[in-house]
């Protein structure tokens, strides 16, 4: 394999075509909403326990501003304090195709190296538009393979696409940007053992790829080099996590003529992603007339590949040891669905997860494997709802609300931020956060985004 025909090679080159202040009106509008929605994850997530853990080990230092707090950071950990915010409820948006979460990584890493470098908005959206789509791509090549191999993809892909975000934004060379993919194949990294115990480790995965991808782009910039074959080399990533070589070559073909992270999904429930095109037929049933009380059972028909993540082992799940571990619960997922109109960020607490009324209800979820389902094309939700009056309700949804197959509005998105930026700032505050991130393209300099979402 030549050194022109490496994938990291063909990267740079396609990334380099990118224009800032020429991109897709679709892309450009997908960017702001991922800067919107991940700034106002961010703020919700200011008071959350997993926040105070997270800042009681970091210094201080001159730099870069974590949305929600006062002081400055260092780059490296103010991207490690807002990609864990911006993850940490599970409320971020989702590529299904990996799956890979890339706003979470791409907009603190953007942030923070415009905070530091003076960056424009249209350089910060290009950045943006780059680094996600080499991390949406990237993890297309094997879909939900490195999932099954153990590895989180949002840590792998989020890595090498904060990588590719810095490297845009920056104007690296071809040669510089090859080896910034290069170096972030060696520093990603990241296991799903936490649902072993529903421990916080995801969490930080994020705010870790973006500390990753930046660190390399630095290094690259500097003359540090990586292997142009990190990924699909003899000894590459793609070897190392799955033992084999997928086609990595046909997934790179429509580079640059066709975004595939315009298809981004953005989450209207703060849980796994898995569980959502349930939660909406559970939603369904709900708007034509069912009430938790009247349910006897649920049986939700669930494609094998999902088992592993939300229905097994079956009895951790009906009764989750964490909060966290409750997001990725199909059985309180819908328990929740089925004693609450709106599953919202409050459904997930200790309170919530010892509720008796709530635990029953998870009782009588059930799940049985649905062989025809479209999963991994889709992520499809079932269920059959035996009434205890002998009755039977069914809803099927082949894909969940917010994704590319059924898209929420822009309005919709704007109404999550609001929300969530309201559990901190004023509404004055939440209106000029909102309105600066909207006219982002058009400004000079970004950093009124970071001046606004600083608290005294």
């Amino acid at each position: 394999m030549t050194v022109q025909s490496a994938i990291a090679e063909q990267l740079a080159h396609a990334a380099g075509l990118v224009e800032a202040g020429k991109l897709p009106p679709e892309v450009r509008e997908t960017c702001r909403r991922l800067v919107l929605d991940v700034t106002g994850l961010c703020l919700a997530a200011r008071n959350a326990d997993y926040m105070r853990a997270m800042l009681g080990g970091l210094d201080r230092a001159e730099g870069c501003t974590a949305l929600g707090h006062s002081g400055d950071f260092s780059p490296a950990d103010a991207m490690l304090v807002n990609g864990t915010a911006a993850h940490g409820e599970d409320y971020d948006d989702t590529f299904e195709g990996g799956p890979v979460h890339s706003g979470a990584v791409i907009v603190p890493v953007m942030l923070a190296a415009a905070e530091r470098h003076g960056l424009s908005g249209a350089d910060v959206l290009a950045g943006i538009a780059v680094g996600a789509e080499m991390a949406c791509r990237l993890s297309l090549v094997a879909p939900k393979a490195v999932h099954a191999a153990g590895f989180h993809p949002t840590a792998i892909f989020g890595a090498m696409g904060a990588a590719a975000a810095t490297a845009t934004a920056l104007r690296l060379g071809e040669v510089e940007f090859a080896s910034a993919l290069g170096l972030a194949g060696s520093t990603a990294s990241g296991i799903i053992e936490y649902l072993a115990e529903g421990t916080w480790t995801k969490r930080m995965h994020p705010g870790w790829a973006a500390q990753s991808g930046i660190q390399a782009a630095v290094l690259a910039e500097g003359g540090f080099t990586g292997p142009a074959t990190a990924l699909e080399g003899r000894l590459g990533f793609y070897r190392a996590a799955l033992g084999d070589i997928p086609d990595v070559a046909k997934h790179l073909e429509s580079l640059g003529d066709d975004w595939e992270m315009v298809r981004t999904s953005f989450k209207l429930y703060p849980c796994c992603h898995l569980n959502h095109a349930y939660l909406d037929a559970v939603a369904r049933l709900r708007r034509e007339g069912l009430h938790a009380e009247q349910v006897d059972e649920v049986e939700c028909l669930v494609p094998a590949g999902e088992v592993p993540i939300v229905c097994e082992p079956a009895e951790a799940k009906r009764r989750p040891r964490t909060p966290y571990d409750a997001k990725f619960s199909l059985p309180f997922c819908v328990a929740a669905a089925l004693s609450d109109a709106r599953v919202g960020i409050g459904a997930f607490t200790e309170k919530s997860i010892r509720d008796p009324q709530l635990l029953a209800l998870a009782d009588r979820v059930r799940f049985s494997v649905d062989p025809a389902s479209r999963y991994p094309e889709a992520f499809p939700g079932w269920v059959k709802v035996r009434l205890r009056d002998g009755g039977a309700l069914e809803a099927r949804e082949e894909s969940q609300r917010g994704g590319p197959d059924r898209p929420i509005a822009p309005d919709e998105v704007i109404a999550k931020f609001r929300d969530n930026a309201s559990r901190l700032l004023s509404p004055d505050r939440v209106a000029d956060l909102e309105q600066a991130v909207l006219d982002l393209e058009r400004a000079a300099d970004v950093r009124a985004i970071d001046a606004l979402c600083r608290i005294a």
